[in-house]
């Protein structure tokens, strides 16, 4: 009778907590698995189902390119799907259609901070974080040893002076025709949809981005700092980059030091399987310090899984269960198949077999994150915009950085 009475109360549980039917997950391409972008989420799928008889998950795949136009037409006709992915979607949380999770987060503490505020908006939580993007420098091992530049290193990053000599060093003309062969720095300084890899110079020089004050996030890149960091981005550009290169797009400088004709880039890790595959001598190395000693900066962005507001409670906690399991730290492990780095201590260094990886995972962990903001994609072109002027000799520093400051606070105004 006592195993009767607890197969009973059981099947009452089920009963009264468990939900069926169907939830819908719009999600963008993930790592390759068997051939498909999409093969990781079907598996994670899959299993769920599986493990939750009743409960099906139903994936439509939206892509990079005008998946996030979607999602806003969807949201717009008030027809979202269930769950999606991405840096947290701050127009969405603003228009209260974005459930905040932190009732369901019990461990934040072991997220790591950068984490919690790239998913974060005015103090909620409206995401659980899932991985982290950074940006690194690229060098040409085989142009630094030419030319005999000493490689940085963690422990001890160049300076910007340092920085600047090796740049000198690195752009040279080999043939003797008057010509410039090899060129020391590039990247883009195309401002769509921005520049953002160059902004760690400005942050590692001591300037400021933007600052929240009385709930209020404001742009607070008018500053001396910023303005002689800039003054030194100029001169990069104009003397040991190839000649119009703040007006090139990220795929140019990608190909020129893909090509080997570059010594040193900067973008994200994005790139590091590209350069692999192309048997390209490179390694990973931090931003310049300011002066030595000085803590070491980069840029990156958190993307999370987030849930559109829910009527239902029991299908609710359903989503919040799944998505607890595609975040965990265990699958966390897996993004060393698509370059990003965890949200999550327990996952561990997941990269300690690829010391080139695990580089860039520590220089993740000195990641600024740009506060969401329903106006932050605006900001950051309105931003970039006004730095490419100046790489283009087109603008001074101090007009450049006030015009940026005076344009993003108007925008942050209705926010």
């Amino acid at each position: 009778m006592k195993k009767l009475a607890v197969i009973i109360s059981v099947l009452l549980a089920l009963t009264v907590f468990s939900w069926n039917g169907t939830i819908y997950i719009w999600d963008f391409p993930a790592w390759n698995e068997d051939g498909d972008n999409y093969g990781w989420i079907k598996k994670m799928i899959a299993e769920f189902e599986e493990s939750h008889p009743g409960v099906n998950i139903r994936l439509t795949e939206i892509p990079w390119s005008g998946g996030d136009k979607k999602l806003d037409l969807a949201v717009a006709s008030r027809n979202w799907p269930d769950i999606t992915r991405g840096p947290l979607k701050a127009h969405y949380a603003a228009k209260e259609v974005l459930v905040p999770v932190d009732e369901f987060i019990s461990n934040k503490g072991d997220y790591y901070e950068a984490a919690l505020l790239g998913a974060s908006y005015k103090g909620k939580l409206y995401g659980f974080p899932f991985y982290m993007t950074t940006k690194v420098v690229f060098i040409n091992l085989d142009l630094f040893k030419k030319r005999g530049v000493e490689v940085p290193t963690l422990n001890d990053p160049w300076t910007f002076d340092e920085f600047m000599e090796a740049a000198k060093t690195l752009t040279f003309d080999e043939d003797g025709d008057g010509k410039v062969d090899y060129f020391g720095f590039a990247a883009s300084g195309f401002p769509a949809p921005d520049n953002v890899h160059l902004w760690p110079f400005l942050l590692s020089y001591g300037g400021k981005l933007f600052e929240e004050k009385d709930g209020k996030l404001r742009c607070v890149i008018y500053n001396q700092k910023n303005i002689e960091a800039l003054k030194w981005l100029k001169e990069l550009f104009q003397k040991y980059a190839p000649p119009y290169m703040a007006a090139y797009g990220d795929a140019d400088a990608y190909n020129l030091f893909r090509s080997g004709k570059v010594a040193i880039y900067v973008t994200g890790t994005w790139a590091v399987p590209a350069f692999r595959r192309a048997n390209l001598n490179f390694d990973i190395v931090a931003y310049p310090v300011k002066n030595k000693g000085d803590r070491i900066w980069s840029i990156g962005d958190v993307s999370s899984y987030q849930i559109f507001l829910q009527k239902d409670e029991k299908k609710l906690k359903t989503i919040v269960e799944f998505v607890k399991y595609i975040t965990s730290a265990e699958q966390q492990k897996n993004l060393t198949k698509y370059g990003q780095f965890p949200t999550l201590k327990p996952a561990g260094d997941i990269y300690k077999e690829d010391p080139l990886m695990q580089k860039a995972a520590i220089i993740s962990q000195h990641n600024y994150i740009i506060p969401p903001n329903p106006a932050k994609d605006k900001i950051l072109e309105v931003i970039s915009r006004e730095i490419q002027m100046v790489l283009l000799g087109k603008e001074n520093p101090e007009t450049a950085l006030k015009k940026a400051q005076d344009m993003a606070n108007k925008l942050l105004e209705k926010f």
